[in-house]
């Protein structure tokens, strides 16, 4: 998997937006000369790492505030994005349409094998994306086709409520069964 993702980051070209990339990946992306602009978040660090364009931070502090990740990136204004499932799974409700609102090209997510593929699939389809799915003895990779991508504002409120409701229903299977 680990080589995958490096052919995909020598690939990318243009505005990329990478969310919690591991270390040993973000020297890969000062060799590649056709990323204009690259912004990285991540949680292990001591705030937010920018590359090639140098902005000024716009989340100070060492956690990712995905809710508020559109106030300071504009619609539709990146090309690529690489995104690991692992350490923001339970901002989900958050990454999936923020991903569908800040994307017009590409996104790339992988995770382990312990996140559920097909969880994030359908929660991705809702969009009308088109997303493939490569598979790796230590996780999996999903290529999600952003170009025809749809979002309203109403279906995110009402795919945000049905979200929180099946969390809910999670939260007191979890209980009951402990």
């Amino acid at each position: 998997m680990f080589k995958s993702l490096e052919e995909i980051i020598k690939k990318v070209e243009g505005n990329v937006l990478v969310l919690c990339l591991d270390d040993k990946l973000i020297d890969k992306f000062d060799k590649n000369n056709k990323v204009n602009l690259y912004a990285i978040y991540s949680n292990k660090s001591n705030g937010n790492v920018f590359g090639k364009n140098k902005k000024k931070q716009t989340n100070k502090g060492k956690t990712i505030n995905i809710k508020r990740l559109r106030k300071y990136i504009n619609k539709n204004s990146v090309d690529y994005l690489i995104c690991n499932m692992d350490e923001i799974k339970e901002y989900y409700k958050y990454i999936i349409k923020d991903t569908i609102y800040l994307n017009n090209n590409t996104i790339y997510i992988y995770a382990s094998n312990d996140v559920d593929k097909d969880f994030i699939i359908s929660k991705y389809e809702r969009y009308n994306v088109k997303v493939t799915s490569n598979d790796y003895k230590n996780g999996y990779i999903l290529t999600i086709d952003n170009k025809n991508g749809k979002n309203n504002y109403f279906k995110d409120k009402l795919y945000f409520i049905k979200d929180t409701f099946y969390n809910i229903a999670e939260a007191i299977g979890n209980i009951m069964v402990s």
